[in-house]
């Protein structure tokens, strides 16, 4: 090729670089062919440059039947609903043949695809260059040539190009390296401080604490306390959980706040940790704490980018991510206490959240529509999964445990909802009536008491408590010998001092009644 076809080449290239910001998507400078995008401006064409001697427009026919193929490959990359490509040729003579293809822009048969054919020859090289700047709006005069082209001047356009790209490229990945992940930080942060806050109120970090605090604990979901999807992130058992949470986050969260920007990742690391949470409110009823959820939500995200971009992220992101899942889910499979369906439900939460925020400078798209439908439709439909089985069998020993523990640190109100949800669940056994019944009797609601206490006796009359608060009741009621009869089955049942206690003061006062009678 001349000279003048090399000189316009890097000319084009340099003004689309410098002066309407668009970046370089692929070069191949030995074909003299390379493609460009403009990720600031998306109502500008994506640009296709290319010197060839085209011969007869038959050939200019397969060569764009080709630029479809690659236009639809980078249209699914780029995200976007539709693509408009302007194909520049740059060629020392017109075609021969039809030049219909230079007249209209023309379309795939998808109709996603839209190429505007610019032809730039050096035969007709200025009416070609005042084409080019009209169709694609650029101001006249722009891509005026020199009437003598020099080496010199091939060099320096060509330079120029190199120079810029590389400026660009070394300040993207300085960028890169002073940017710490201030978002990771802050969020490893945010659980050191909570899990010290709370070590300082429960050292022991009993089971009931974590409840207390903020652990998924279904019952309290059922009854309101929708807070407990988000909480349970910020909740750990112990140091070696947080460690080993906190240690993940800090080696695979800043690849994700990089690839998606601060906010965006943002979203995806609280949102994808709730979508885990609810995965496991829907299909398991354990006490649930931790922030793996989240940081399962960053491997969705992660895998994300290896689906959207194989060719860039397969081979390093894909692999080290793989392996990390991997590795995490057998774990799971093979130790107690571990929620896997919370870890899959932050995995495929992130993984979609991903796909409805995307990168950076990505076009919104029917895709990203889909997976944001998606991500509603799933979240709805394990909600309702998880809310339609609130009046499942269950063993009741947990809850009234916690009951038992909120009734002893003073907080009667959340023991009363744990109460109610066992009652309107069909769930309340022997100890959760006779839980009920003590609180009824505190408030002296003597009626509730009485029916609690006698539901706790019909289920198991070997409890001496429930016996006991008969016991009162009757005595209230001016019962005195059933009051007794039940006062001496709970001090049979049991040798605590007061039951005992208590059946000799019932039997005194009888004594005396019958004396003074």
């Amino acid at each position: 090729m001349s000279l003048q076809e090399n000189y316009i080449f890097w000319r084009l290239t340099n003004y689309f670089l410098e002066q309407e910001n668009y970046r370089l998507i692929h070069l191949h400078e030995e074909k003299h062919e390379l493609w460009l995008e403009n990720p600031s401006q998306k109502t500008r064409p994506v640009i296709r440059i290319q010197i060839r001697e085209l011969g007869w427009t038959s050939v200019v026919e397969r060569d764009v039947s080709h630029t479809f193929t690659v236009a639809e490959n980078l249209r699914k990359q780029m995200g976007a609903t539709n693509l408009q490509v302007a194909n520049i040729y740059i060629t020392p003579f017109v075609p021969v043949g039809e030049h219909g293809l230079f007249q209209d822009k023309v379309q795939n048969e998808t109709e996603k695809i839209t190429i505007q054919n610019l032809l730039v020859s050096s035969e007709q090289l200025n009416d070609h260059l005042e084409a080019l700047e009209e169709k694609l709006q650029i101001p006249r005069g722009t891509f005026h040539v020199e009437n003598e082209i020099t080496d010199d001047l091939v060099v320096n356009e060509r330079q120029s190009v190199i120079t810029y790209i590389t400026k660009k490229v070394n300040d993207e990945e300085q960028k890169a390296r002073t940017t710490k992940p201030f978002v990771t930080y802050t969020f490893i942060l945010m659980q050191m401080l909570y899990f010290i806050w709370v070590f300082l109120k429960d050292s022991q970090l009993s089971t009931y604490s974590l409840v207390e605090w903020g652990a998924k604990f279904n019952p309290l979901i059922y009854e309101g306390e929708w807070w407990r999807f988000i909480s349970p992130i910020f909740l750990h058992t112990g140091f070696m959980h947080i460690a080993a949470n906190c240690l993940m986050l800090y080696i695979v969260g800043p690849w994700a706040e990089r690839l998606y920007g601060r906010w965006r990742y943002a979203v995806i690391l609280l949102l994808g940790g709730i979508a885990g949470n609810i995965a496991g409110f829907a299909l398991n009823n354990n006490v649930a704490v931790g922030s793996s959820t989240a940081v399962f939500a960053l491997f969705g995200c992660l895998l994300y980018v290896v689906v959207l971009k194989p060719h860039l992220y397969a081979k390093t992101i894909g692999v080290n991510i793989a392996v990390l899942v991997g590795i995490n889910l057998v774990l799971d499979l093979f130790m107690p206490n571990i929620d896997l369906a919370g870890h899959v439900g932050g995995l495929v939460g992130g993984f979609f959240l991903a796909g409805v925020l995307s990168l950076p400078q990505q076009y919104f798209n029917l895709r990203r529509g889909l997976y944001g439908a998606a991500v509603i439709i799933l979240a709805g439909l394990f909600l309702f999964m998880g809310f339609n089985r609130s009046d499942d069998e269950a063993d009741p020993a947990l809850s009234n445990g916690v009951a038992q523990y909120y009734l002893q640190k003073g907080k009667p109100k959340e023991a009363d909802k744990i109460f109610r949800y066992l009652d309107e669940s069909g769930n309340a056994d022997e100890y959760s009536n006779t839980l009920m019944a003590g609180q009824a009797l505190q408030k002296q609601d003597f009626g509730e008491a009485k029916k609690r206490a006698s539901e706790a006796v019909f289920l198991n009359n070997e409890l001496p408590q429930p016996h006991y608060i008969l016991a009162v009741c009757y005595m209230r009621e001016g019962n005195h010998k059933e009051a007794l009869k039940q006062a001496e089955l709970a001090k049979n049942l049991s040798s605590e001092k007061v039951y005992q206690d208590f059946y000799n003061e019932l039997q005194k006062n009888m004594q005396k009644q019958e004396g003074s009678l």
